[in-house]
């Protein structure tokens, strides 16, 4: 992978021709790659204009089970905020994505998101997906999940990697090549930990055959097939996963950070998913680089 690969992904979200808003222009990150994604050609929708359909984004919200018994104070108050007012306009099929989290927390962004487009009826749960790029661009990764399900069960693991797998072969346009990863490689290890992740790609294995994939492994294991061969006889990866499904939050969370941060990966996410329209969240730590790919991503998404 090269620049090329990155200029492809902007090429074809410029295609999509999504409404983006970022509202969080406060933030000179999202200032600056607003006016990047302008001068690139994306279709950027500022939230201050949004402020013009005010009164039917509350007509929309009071319709809102959340909203019951609201005051005007309250409404008021919930639509000053440019999350909330973008996210509205989102629902009202003004926008057909939202990008936000340089300033808000995850919490934020994904309460808005639900009490406002909801739950995808076909999905049953809210993850998350980071996609992580090496400095020489020679290496791209799905992490999953990093931000949303804290101790996720047999059934949401599966969940999470199918969701991850679809994601990943959307934006990278190559095989999906799933590990599940575990503090044990292929039984080396018993507790009920790691039966968790065995039942889980099982459970995979059954429902997604055509999904290549693996578990339980240690990370070493997933990603070197050296090592793999001294610890499994017949792989079905190589040593060669390009998606990672970590067994909870915390293992994930702290990964992706210190893949970032040591290794100097590109983390561009989270990028959520399970919601009836496309709400992406960004870590508060994000460049202008992340914003901007997280917002070509979500013209993809969308």
């Amino acid at each position: 992978m090269n620049n090329l690969f990155k200029q492809k992904i902007i090429e074809n979200a410029l295609l999509t021709n999504s409404r983006i808003c970022l509202p969080e222009i406060e933030d000179v990150r999202v200032l600056e790659a607003v006016n990047e994604l302008k001068k690139i050609g994306f279709n950027i929708v500022d939230s201050q204009q949004l402020e013009n359909n005010i009164v039917n984004y509350k007509k929309l919200v009071k319709e809102k089970f959340f909203s019951q018994n609201w005051t005007d104070e309250m409404m008021d108050s919930y639509m000053q905020s440019s999350l909330n007012l973008s996210i509205a306009a989102l629902d009202n099929d003004d926008l057909d994505c939202v990008i936000a989290g340089a300033s808000f927390k995850t919490s934020d962004v994904i309460r808005s998101a639900i009490r406002m487009v909801g739950v995808d009826k076909d999905k049953k749960w809210i993850t998350s997906i980071f996609f992580m790029l090496s400095p020489c661009q020679n290496h791209f990764y799905t992490f999953a999940d990093c931000a949303v399900i804290p101790e996720p069960n047999i059934e949401q693991l599966c969940y999470i990697a199918f969701e991850a797998s679809k994601m990943h072969e959307l934006i990278f346009e190559n095989n999906p090549k799933v590990a599940f990863l575990s503090f044990s490689t292929k039984g080396s290890a018993e507790h009920y930990k790691v039966k968790k992740i065995q039942d889980a790609v099982s459970l995979f294995s059954s429902k997604f055959n055509h999904i290549d994939c693996e578990g339980e492994l240690q990370f070493d294991a997933a990603i070197d097939k050296n090592i793999l061969s001294k610890k499994v006889e017949k792989s079905k990866l190589n040593g060669d996963a390009n998606i990672f499904i970590f067994p909870d939050l915390d293992s994930g969370n702290i990964s992706y950070k210190i893949t970032q941060c040591l290794a100097r990966y590109q983390a561009v996410g989270p990028i959520l998913l399970g919601l009836n329209k496309t709400v992406n969240d960004l870590s508060r730590g994000c460049t202008v680089d992340d914003i901007i790919y997280t917002a070509a991503i979500s013209a993809l998404q969308s």
